[in-house]
């Protein structure tokens, strides 16, 4: 049985992954924390707290320190993502975080677009429909928390980002066409970038291995890929080697599957032109 973290736990879980973030850029910068603290213009003591992930901290000083160790962003990106408290569910911080960190990320997609690709009206979407009862200012959240986390495309150097899209998740429909419209076009648009790769396996392919659901292949420089899957409430990430590269192997059979990239691009145009 695999444990579901507590909210405590991830917190702690992600503080002590932003410290060991801090502790690297701060030695990358060549800087003492000493002379970091100075420059940063916060106590020597917040610093070493930080590091030992011994205490979080507001959003101020992280932009202090990221000026300070001139790591353009990437301090921020990786607090906001965990820390800004929009949008966020403590299970997923972990894989927000790496998300920032990654260099490449390989996604399967069997019901929903992956969250770094979705629109603004598909994410309010998909919620109302999760959570009908629940009030807006909670569905403003999580737009937010998106945003957050799709800045990493915006980067000079994003992600290498490969994502295989189930035809199924085309073709979904919501009460408003342009829903869809937007979000279709939103994914054409994207897979001309050249760091991004979008390819569609379509709904007649029999009995192909991503029957079981979607998951999330995420690689960071100079460590092992892990897997993200997510159910109705939760999700784990699996770091097993074994298991890991059962799910590459599933991801290499769904691309083998899926139609190139041009005929993906084409077939996107195509159900979006029959959205009315």
């Amino acid at each position: 049985m695999v444990k579901v973290k507590s909210s405590e736990d991830a917190e702690d879980a992600a503080r002590l992954r932003f410290g060991k973030l801090l502790r690297k850029t701060r030695g990358q910068a060549g800087l003492s924390q000493q002379e970091l603290a100075a420059a940063a213009i916060v106590s020597q003591s917040t610093v070493s707290d930080l590091e030992l992930g011994k205490k979080g901290t507001r959003r101020d000083p992280v932009v202090r320190l990221d000026n300070a160790l001139t790591a353009r962003g990437v301090l921020v990106d990786a607090w906001d993502a965990v820390f800004s408290g929009v949008g966020m569910t403590a299970y997923f911080r972990e894989v927000a975080e790496a998300e920032q960190r990654a260099i490449r990320i390989r996604d399967y997609s069997h019901g929903l677009v992956h969250g770094l690709l979705q629109t603004e009206g598909y994410v309010r979407a998909i919620n109302e429909v999760a959570k009908p009862e629940a009030p807006q200012s909670s569905f403003d959240q999580i737009v937010q928390g998106r945003k957050h986390r799709q800045r990493i495309l915006e980067q000079a150097h994003p992600p290498a980002l490969m994502v295989l899209l189930d035809e199924v998740v085309l073709l979904r429909r919501f009460r408003d066409p342009q829903v869809m419209k937007d979000q279709i076009g939103r994914l054409i648009e994207l897979s001309r970038r050249p760091r991004i790769k979008i390819q569609v396996v379509p709904i007649a392919t029999e009995g192909h291995a991503g029957l079981g659901g979607s998951f999330t292949l995420i690689e960071e420089l100079d460590s092992h890929p892990f897997v993200y899957v997510e159910s109705q409430e939760t999700g784990v990430a699996l770091k097993q080697q074994e298991v890991v590269a059962s799910y590459e192997r599933i991801f290499a059979d769904l691309g083998s599957a899926a139609l190139p990239v041009a005929a993906s691009r084409s077939r996107m145009e195509e159900i979006r032109g029959s959205i009315t």
